[in-house]
């Protein structure tokens, strides 16, 4: 699944304005959905405290008081006619439910305080900072990630209560209604483990398995998929989470280790990553921009970028391309401005490519094909390769910043053509077109990169086919 992140709020757009011909060409591209981030109402209070920081500021998508469509995007109807449009293109719409916390002026919190953290020292340690007075009195606990300041234009909600759980389930089911999938932020923080860690240490056990019996996940997944089984959960999620997660139902989950690995140029991290089992990597929402993360573009040079992305889209899983990630944008837009500081002119070139790569991809092999995780004989590099019947793709790549360069790398594939009884083989490489003809030589069967590319390419994603 190729997955494309659109900031909705950006330019002041609304949702009439994400026209049937751009929709028309992305799924032409190869993208199966389209991520809307950013369309549910912001609260006034996440403007206010925003402006803080910067005057330009229009408060954060993520501190959500209710889940109402944005009526500044176009609300319930312009939003209704932009699904048509994403569906009848090919493609689903994902949206995002923010379940940790809800906005600091949320009605909720008024109607149903006991839905939140509230202070409470006998059960965890608190500090002044990491709490706020509500108007009603009670003294709630901002939003947060445990290994980063709070989020102080949110409020934490608390998912021991059992009113809670089956109030947030409600709102995937109407959510569900809306969309084709959702996109979790923050997931990890729901789940029980966690929870009892940093909101309940003080607890005793059999308080907190009376009052969370269960994974919140658990049930609600199985509860939106029993009603709706196409929906699609995206879980964003850290800290070696993934496993749980997706024993919990999700469909997806973020690969940031591998990531991580990429910008690092740790060809280790990466090999290491890529050794999962199948089903894991099939289960993995791979990336090297969204919304959270630096521009691409600043982090790599474009043959690096490249490299990047096609090592992604040619993996079992699912792969998360954000909007001007194509194009080389390099300012990263915080998610409370709408309006970008630069105009960046598109790089065409690097366009161009990305589109070609999409193409490329599209075969069976990268949908149903075996992954495969080769040795490498030579230091930097990362190669495997995507196998259906006789059809075989390789991927090589150059990762670390030393080893040997890409055009210098001899892969030894005999692996790869054994079943087609050695002999003479065309090699294709994937994005340019060009070929070489590779024989057997002594019962080995060696690809000289150099063949296939030029001297500055950072990967090469080839075909080899009987000749």
């Amino acid at each position: 699944m190729r997955i494309y992140e659109i900031n909705t709020r950006l330019y002041r757009r609304r949702f009439a304005d994400i026209t049937e011909s751009e929709l028309v060409t992305l799924a032409k591209s190869g993208f199966d959905a389209i991520w809307l981030m950013g369309v549910w109402q912001v609260s006034e209070a996440s403007t206010k405290i925003s402006r803080i920081i910067e005057s330009d500021y229009e408060g954060s998508p993520f501190a959500v008081p209710l889940y109402e469509l944005s009526s500044e995007l176009g609300g319930r109807e312009e939003y209704e006619a932009l699904r048509k449009r994403v569906n009848s293109a090919g493609m689903a719409v994902i949206l995002d439910f923010v379940s940790n916390h809800v906005a600091l002026d949320s009605p909720w919190i008024d109607s149903n305080p006991e839905w939140f953290i509230r202070a409470d020292c006998s059960v965890r340690p608190q500090s002044v900072s990491e709490y706020h007075l509500h108007r009603s009195g009670e003294l709630i606990a901002f939003g947060r990630d445990p290994f980063f300041p709070p989020w102080v234009d949110t409020a934490q909600l608390d998912y021991t209560s059992t009113a809670l759980r089956s109030h947030m389930i409600g709102v995937l089911m109407r959510i569900a209604s809306l969309a084709d999938g959702v996109r979790c932020d923050m997931a990890m923080l729901l789940m029980r483990d966690y929870i009892r860690r940093q909101w309940y240490p003080g607890l005793p056990d059999s308080i907190f398995e009376a009052r969370m019996d269960r994974e919140f996940w658990s049930e609600a997944i199985t509860r939106v998929k029993s009603a709706h089984p196409g929906f699609l959960f995206i879980a964003e999620a850290y800290w070696s989470s993934e496993p749980s997660l997706i024993e919990m139902g999700f469909d997806y989950c973020y690969e940031k280790e591998l990531y991580d690995g990429m910008v690092a140029r740790d060809v280790q991290v990466i090999q290491g990553r890529l050794s999962r089992d199948s089903s894991a990597l099939q289960k993995s929402l791979y990336f090297i921009e969204n919304h959270d993360e630096l521009r691409a573009a600043n982090l790599f040079e474009p043959a690096t970028n490249l490299a990047a992305a096609a090592m992604i889209l040619a993996l079992p899983g699912a792969v998360l391309i954000h909007e001007g990630q194509m194009s080389g944008k390099k300012e990263r837009v915080p998610v409370q401005r709408v309006i970008p500081l630069i105009y960046e002119e598109p790089d065409r070139e690097l366009e161009d490519s990305y589109l070609r790569l999409l193409k490329c991809t599209e075969s069976e092999p990268f949908k149903s094909g075996e992954f495969v995780l080769l040795n490498a004989e030579q230091s930097g590099l990362v190669i495997f390769l995507r196998r259906k019947n006789e059809n075989v793709v390789v991927y090589v790549g150059a990762a670390s910043l030393s080893g040997v360069s890409l055009a210098e790398a001899a892969v030894d594939l005999t692996s790869a053509v054994s079943a087609s009884g050695g002999g003479v083989h065309i090699v294709t490489n994937l994005l340019t077109g060009e070929t070489c003809v590779v024989t057997t030589h002594e019962g080995r069967f060696i690809v000289h990169i150099g063949r296939l590319v030029k001297a500055e390419s950072k990967f090469c994603l080839f075909q080899i086919a009987v000749l």
